[in-house]
């Protein structure tokens, strides 16, 4: 493999705006190579460079995006009208607005959510699957990161303590959580709000790796940035990410044949390894790559390794 370097999009735009969101798109690598459209995690993240450099832009023609309220597209943190089936529709425009006739889908963690949910919904613009630390979304998903006391707190019993004296100065109540930090952090303002969303980052923040000591947000480093993603998060938490519990496991029937690659840390705490170990026996077609020392933000061996497996496997199936 080469030297990395920050890849630059060869072109940039927006879609034609819709429900009031216009989303933000970039072009990397070979116009001409194999199509890919790379889904960012979240919700509420951002696309970045470091997504086009997980492929050879030699011979690869990426397309990365911002979901509604992320990154470049407008207006930042908009709410109304973002949900998953939108990103989905945004997904299929895209491919229509750059007159792709279809295309393999990459993504990690929410990314790879987003990857599984529109590919049900498009299984024959779909050439195949490239997912990394896989997050499927169900209630039990999200009550092990986020709010069993039996879920990964048990390995973050200081932080956790930490985060429920935060929950209850606010009087934010287990069954309401989300809902009602979203209402807390739009109603307020200024210091308070960056002290809010401080505390919400220090939280699934120390959870991406388990390979550095717990640390906290400073208040005062919170941007707008930062104050839409959270509250992106929140909206998408507080509504199930807008699926049916399992519904990506249950819908897998209409995407069984497609080829996929999944690759996932077994020391992920965030999205544990079980979610993966499910996914791929509903594939017919699938190769799967379990990296032994990588969390959910994966070593920096692990991110070589999914590299060369995506390489491995586009090599197989671009044609």
């Amino acid at each position: 493999m080469s030297i990395l370097t920050t890849p630059k999009p060869f072109d940039s735009g927006f879609l034609p705006e819709k429900d009031g969101h216009k989303v933000s798109y970039a072009q990397y690598g070979n116009r001409d190579g194999v199509k890919i459209v790379s889904l960012h995690g979240g919700p509420g993240s951002k696309s970045k460079p470091q997504h086009a450099a997980s492929f050879n832009l030699k011979e690869c023609h990426l397309v990365t995006f911002d979901q509604r309220g992320c990154g470049k597209s407008e207006p930042l943190g908009k709410l109304e009208n973002n949900t998953t089936p939108d990103l989905i529709d945004d997904i299929e425009r895209l491919r229509k607005h750059l007159k792709i006739k279809d295309w393999f889908v990459t993504g990690a963690s929410w990314g790879s959510t987003l990857a599984l949910a529109y590919a049900q919904g498009h299984p024959d613009k779909v050439k195949g699957l490239l997912l990394s630390s896989i997050f499927l979304a169900r209630k039990k998903d999200i009550r092990w990161s986020f709010y069993d006391a039996i879920g990964v707190t048990r390995l973050f019993p200081d932080l956790f303590e930490h985060h429920q004296r935060f929950l209850a100065r606010h009087g934010i109540q287990k069954t309401q959580q989300a809902e009602q930090l979203l209402n807390l952090v739009q109603d307020s303002e200024g210091e308070k709000q960056q002290e809010l969303i401080a505390e919400l980052m220090s939280w699934e923040g120390n959870l991406m790796t388990s390979q550095k000591e717990v640390g906290l947000v400073e208040a005062e480093s919170v941007t707008e940035e930062d104050i839409a993603s959270i509250s992106t998060f929140l909206h998408y938490d507080s509504n199930d990410c807008f699926l049916e519990d399992n519904q990506l496991l249950n819908g897998m029937e209409a995407i069984t044949h497609i080829p996929a690659v999944l690759v996932h840390g077994r020391h992920d705490i965030l999205c544990p390894l079980d979610g993966l170990w499910e996914l791929q026996k509903k594939f017919d077609q699938v190769r799967t790559v379990i990296l032994p020392v990588s969390n959910h933000k994966l070593t920096t061996e692990g991110t070589i390794a999914m590299r060369l497996a995506y390489e491995l496997f586009l090599t197989e199936w671009k044609q």
